[in-house]
């Protein structure tokens, strides 16, 4: 038997999630990580960091050589880039505390946007919310 082809819409709604719960875990962890914010302090890597991000905007502004730290060249400013924006949008200046906790924030809140995504596509793929 030749199986139709089924609307893109109608295979959405057959197959949408039960966002309701996984909102409210979600929720939960967000506020459970705010919480405890102030109570870490920094760690080693993440003034070396923050120190690749700033030579790589450096370096893109035209006002540095990437290439003059031989360790930090192979290391990628995807996650680092986007944050020292924020920063300087937030008009945060170096080495500050504020900058750091800020830091801390985006990372928590970036990683509960991936494991809420990383369960959507667990149940898109499975079909079960567990």
């Amino acid at each position: 038997m030749k199986q139709r082809w089924r609307p893109a819409a109608g295979f959405a709604a057959a197959r949408r999630a039960p966002a309701a719960p996984a909102l409210v875990v979600l929720a939960v962890f967000a506020a459970a990580g705010i919480a405890v914010l102030d109570d870490y302090g920094v760690s080693y890597d993440e003034p070396l960091e923050r120190g690749r991000a700033v030579m790589a905007a450096r370096y893109l502004l035209g006002d540095g050589d990437l290439l003059a730290d031989h360790f930090n060249r192979y290391y990628g400013i995807s996650f680092g880039a986007p944050l020292l924006v924020v920063e300087h949008l937030l008009g945060l200046t170096d080495d500050s505390r504020a900058v750091y906790l800020l830091r801390h924030l985006l990372t928590h809140l970036f990683f509960l946007a991936g494991g809420f995504f990383c369960w959507l596509l667990a149940h898109r793929l499975f079909g079960d919310r567990r």
